[in-house]
């Protein structure tokens, strides 16, 4: 076995529990040179896209989502990320922009940043929310070369991690930005400390999901941009806070955001998550791309 993204051979199985996979063939392996975790063997891309037309969202949220309400309500919850989301980028963006975003979801960033640039559009392989995203007057489509259009920034979050050749991918994406043009993109950190330090066996079987084909570190997403052509930076964000990780390291279970409010200050909190980013120990992962080093 070598590895899927730097071709090493120093390449160990590292975990056979796979959140929503029964069947043990398919492994998580780890490289021990450029530090990447991935999913292997894993579905060819008809399976791929059949999965996220219905069964990915049966998998993560409720039998129903595909009523309108429970769009909505997703939709609703999901708003004041994409807001964080705008905050940490609105400084690249220009008025006359035009913006992609990959995997689009039911189109809350879009919603949330549309009055912020000239137009935006979306890809969204599941069909349920791609006519939700339409019925809110966001263009969308399967992929994003459909729209034969130059963008000047493209948005990826949490999408990179779900495609089997990321690659090719973003090989391919550098085509549809404009000259000037930049891409964002936001994965999970494998060197998330609930994972590499207090490893807590609970959330390893809770981290390694049959969604999610790659886990990046810092190294290894430095590396996946460099061979696919882009000039970048890296940094580190937390999107789950103090109270989260000793709701982990105390029940065993996700779903303890801002659970200990009443203990654990703002301040605390703050200190915590700086101390994380120092170390290289966040949740998320953040890379700020350019299609052409003359763009820096």
């Amino acid at each position: 076995m070598k590895c899927k993204l730097c071709g090493s051979e120093r390449v160990n199985i590292i975990s056979t529990k796979i959140r929503n996979i029964d069947s043990g063939k398919i492994k998580v392996y780890k490289c021990n040179d450029c530090g990447v975790h991935f999913l292997y063997p894993y579905y060819d891309e008809i399976k791929l896209e059949n999965y996220y037309n219905g069964s990915y969202r049966k998998e993560y949220t409720q039998e129903d989502y595909y009523n309108k309400n429970q769009i909505k309500e997703f939709f609703d919850k999901s708003l004041p990320e994409a807001k964080k989301r705008l905050d940490r980028i609105k400084k690249y963006l220009k008025k006359e922009d035009k913006i992609l975003e990959v995997g689009c979801s039911s189109g809350y960033f879009l919603y949330t940043i549309k009055d912020s640039v000239n137009s935006v559009y979306g890809t969204e392989w599941d069909e349920g929310n791609a006519d939700y995203c339409k019925n809110n007057n966001i263009q969308v489509k399967k992929n994003p070369e459909e729209f034969n259009i130059k963008f000047n920034k493209i948005f990826m979050f949490h999408v990179l991690e779900h495609i089997k050749d990321p690659i090719h991918f973003l090989k391919k994406l550098k085509n549809c930005l404009s000259d000037e043009g930049m891409l964002f993109i936001e994965v999970p950190n494998n060197e998330d400390i609930l994972l590499s330090i207090y490893d807590i066996p609970e959330f390893r079987d809770f981290y390694y999901q049959s969604a999610h084909i790659w886990y990046f570190n810092k190294r290894s997403l430095g590396i996946l941009l460099n061979k696919s052509g882009y000039k970048f930076s890296i940094l580190g964000i937390q999107r789950y806070d103090i109270s989260n990780h000793i709701y982990w390291l105390k029940n065993r279970i996700p779903g303890g955001n801002k659970f200990f409010n009443n203990i654990f200050s703002q301040d605390l909190n703050k200190i915590y998550e700086k101390n994380l980013k120092e170390k290289g120990k966040t949740d998320t992962l953040f890379a700020v791309c350019y299609r052409n080093e003359g763009s820096l």
